[in-house]
């Protein structure tokens, strides 16, 4: 497995609860990380008995040093995560000719070379995982990947780590969301979605869940809407799972994706979600069942869903039952099981 980096993140979460979950007697998974940002996942996965091999230095020497670690280690399948991690994987394998997956996970340009690179590696790879049906599109669309040779592996959710809100709540109906503060992500969305909602229910209480660069413009336009009593910008948190349990209603206002992980544990931590229909969203969302989707900036319709259902506990609880048994269908068993058949078939191997 090459990655880039195993800071918080959702394909570095993922990687994490397959090293868990891969059956060793077939499988001996090895994780190469191409930066010394390992935590927190780095030491996760340490702990499941998978060796993390930390890769520095320049690109043309993290090339050489995974070419010499994939020797060294005997690997078989190279696995590579997201776009950086295809083109180091891609550049190190040429000579072995071992069979190479890559991956796509977001539907986004990566720059001239970066883009180059991974045309070249998806050209090569004896399969591609998408983790999406809009992702799959996508790198077909702009990078040429051959869709015969592509694979959509969904995204998985433990959903036992996540409850459901034992509302309602005293102090009044909560929105969460959690992300990173940075443009793809739309802060701002939801800091004015917020101050609208807030003018229609007085009682309502929001928390931004994330930290990054936009911090300090989310933060000043939290103070100039005048909702510092009822809006907390909280940073990146590691109990996620207890906050959303605490909420009432969870949105995404990116405006892009592939498949949002945040997505999944907001319905498996039973909140109805409005998001905006980006990526592989409409793929999790069944609009008008389990929540609602909006085109991207929309906000008029983020508030017109949100208040509807803020003020509808009926139709909130509804919806908040069926986001938790759709999340349901997004088992790590069977991601684990989709990946390992395909680990097998690139080895020619019965599974």
């Amino acid at each position: 497995m090459v990655i880039g980096q195993l800071s918080a993140g959702g394909a570095e979460g993922q990687l994490w609860m397959l090293c868990r979950g891969l059956d060793r007697r077939a499988v001996a998974p090895v994780v190469y990380c191409l930066s010394d940002r390992t935590q927190p996942y780095g030491p996760l996965i340490e702990a499941t008995d998978v060796p993390v091999r930390i890769i520095s230095g320049s690109r043309v020497a993290r090339v050489r040093a995974l070419r010499w670690w994939l020797e060294r280690d005997r690997i078989d399948v190279v696995h590579a995560w997201l776009f950086i991690a295809n083109a180091f994987a891609w550049l190190a394998n040429r000579r072995a000719q071992r069979p190479l997956l890559t991956s796509a996970r977001n539907c986004k340009r990566q720059g001239r070379l970066l883009d180059w690179l991974n045309r070249r590696a998806f050209a090569a790879s004896d399969v591609i995982v998408a983790n999406s049906q809009e992702v799959a599109r996508y790198i077909a669309r702009e990078y040429g990947a051959p869709p015969e040779r592509t694979t959509v592996v969904y995204n998985a959710i433990e959903t036992d780590r996540f409850t459901c809100s034992c509302g309602p709540h005293a102090d009044g109906p909560c929105v969460a969301m959690v992300g990173r503060l940075v443009p793809q992500k739309n802060p701002l969305l939801f800091v004015a979605a917020a101050a609208a909602v807030r003018a229609q229910i007085p009682n309502a209480r929001f928390v931004l869940i994330g930290g990054g660069p936009l911090r300090a413009e989310v933060e000043a336009m939290v103070t100039a809407a005048g909702l510092r009593e009822c809006c907390a910008v909280i940073g990146e948190r590691h109990d996620v799972p207890e906050l959303l349990r605490q909420a009432d209603l969870f949105w995404l206002t990116s405006d892009w994706e592939g498949l949002p992980n945040v997505v999944l544990e907001a319905m498996a931590s039973g909140l109805p979600v409005v998001a905006t229909d980006v990526g592989g969203a409409r793929e999790l969302v069944r609009s008008g069942e389990d929540g609602f989707l909006i085109r991207a900036g929309d906000r008029d319709a983020l508030v017109a869903h949100s208040v509807d259902l803020l003020t509808n506990p009926v139709k909130r609880h509804r919806l908040a039952r069926a986001a938790r048994a759709r999340a349901e269908e997004f088992s790590t068993v069977r991601m684990v099981s989709a990946l390992s058949q395909l680990y097998d078939k690139t080895l020619g191997r019965n599974h």
